[in-house]
């Protein structure tokens, strides 16, 4: 006996049971498959299948859009003309017909998916579009959903993409610079923040331009994992990349503190490179909180100390300038360093001495007794974090990475990856959903 397999689509009277409308999706017969490619349905059929109970469905859904009585004075609408309109699901493509209807008064209904809904990009595609084009370029993230499709579509190109994330990440500094975002955030004595920058390779004749990135956290957020790791249970990330006086990073990092529980009793602690544009982000929040704390960030001090070769005759010297730092005795840390610098003939090592010693004068009142600190279980670094900067632009913006950007749409790309590093991206995303999105009349 032969047999075939027949897929229907009805739509019918749920009460009485009475079918409205059917269609036929596929009608063939059953063959016995002699490879395992050939058993069940190939990747671009189940596309097929999806494309056409879509369209079924959003065929008899659109009907019901259809206003037999005018919203503004209640007489009944006059038909005016059948329009075709596109719909982008998030594997199909469709042309959705729309009764166009109006109304003596001069109401005139909504003939459009995008005049209904807002947009003709279903939710979940712009989520997707915006999720992938912040993790690899534009072109990689349009041949990703691409092959999820099966096809080339015009709404998955690498352009689409960058408009996505531009709506997506402007939507998000709007939501993230609100107070309504740190509403109803339970108060907390004390607060860590980490501010710290990141080059970005830049179009045009600047080589480069700086972001800025902020992670702000509870001191009992900071677990211990090893000897060499810790990490961050809670923290808000937010980051700007806009040349604007620092206008966004100050307004996303006010809301970052508030939304960590900053008010007018909290305790702040900043730790930075020592660089001005950094303490002056943390300065911002000074009218904000009960006091505001400056430690230069020991991690960039051994850093600096570490990237000058100095003699083996010298080196025993240079420990005692760094353990002296370590203990907070910057005077003779400084005494220390003009006697090295007598020491040394290598005009090349005592330029770079010079330049480490302007920057310890120049944060001299932001250097601490960093041992006592960590004695006392005391935040004294941004190393114990995780490597913020590192994640949040090398692994999209640098490396390996080729493409130029631009100041605007390196920082949308900010916006989201901020979100995610930041485990709000759910939530916050409901938000931009709220906001790109309208209810049907």
């Amino acid at each position: 006996m032969t047999m075939g397999i027949r897929v229907v689509a009805q739509n019918y009277n749920i009460e009485t049971g009475k079918i409205v409308e059917e269609v036929t999706i596929k009608d063939e017969k059953v063959s016995k498959a002699q490879t395992l490619k050939e058993l069940g349905y190939l990747h671009i059929e189940q596309i097929d299948f999806l494309q056409k109970i879509q369209e079924f469905k959003i065929s008899q859904q659109i009907q019901l859009n259809h206003l037999t009585k005018c919203p503004v004075c209640g007489l009944k609408t006059r038909k005016r003309g059948v329009f075709t309109s596109k719909f982008h699901a998030v594997l199909t493509d469709h042309k959705v017909s729309i009764q166009k209807t109006s109304c003596k008064c001069g109401w005139i209904g909504k003939a459009t998916i995008e005049g209904i809904y807002g947009s003709t990009i279903h939710p979940e595609l712009l989520k997707k579009q915006a999720l992938q084009g912040s993790k690899e370029s534009y072109k990689k993230s349009s041949i990703s959903l691409n092959a999820e499709s099966t096809g080339s579509r015009a709404i998955n190109s690498h352009s689409q993409i960058f408009k996505t994330i531009k709506l997506v990440g402007e939507s998000l500094e709007k939501i993230k610079s609100s107070e309504d975002c740190a509403n109803k955030v339970d108060s907390t004595k004390t607060l860590i923040a980490n501010i710290d920058g990141g080059h970005i390779k830049a179009r045009g004749t600047n080589r480069s331009f700086e972001a800025m990135i902020a992670t702000v956290y509870k001191p009992e957020s900071l677990k211990y994992v090893d000897k060499h790791h810790n990490t961050l249970t809670s923290k808000t990330i937010v980051a700007s990349a806009k040349d604007d006086k620092q206008g966004a990073i100050k307004a996303l990092f006010k809301t970052a503190c508030k939304t960590q529980g900053m008010d007018s009793s909290t305790n702040v602690t900043c730790l930075a490179d020592g660089a001005a544009n950094c303490w002056s982000i943390a300065h911002s929040i000074k009218d904000e909180c009960k006091n505001l704390t400056f430690i230069l960030d020991w991690f960039h001090i051994a850093m600096k100390f570490k990237n000058i070769a100095i003699p083996d005759d010298n080196k025993d010297l240079y420990g005692r300038i760094k353990w002296c730092l370590w203990h907070g005795r910057v005077d003779v840390s400084l005494i220390r360093m003009e006697q090295l610098k007598l020491s040394i003939e290598d005009v090349s090592i005592i330029t770079k001495l010079n330049k480490l010693t302007t920057y310890i004068k120049n944060n001299k009142d932001s250097i601490i007794n960093y041992s006592k600190r960590k004695r006392e279980n005391l935040t004294y670094t941004s190393n114990l974090a995780e490597g913020t900067v590192n994640t949040l632009i090398n692994e999209r913006q640098k490396g390996r990475q080729k493409m130029l950007w631009g100041r605007e749409g390196a920082h949308n790309v900010l916006q989201i990856r901020a979100s995610i590093r930041s485990k709000s991206w759910d939530n916050d995303w409901r938000k931009v959903e709220s906001k790109t999105y309208k209810i049907a009349a």
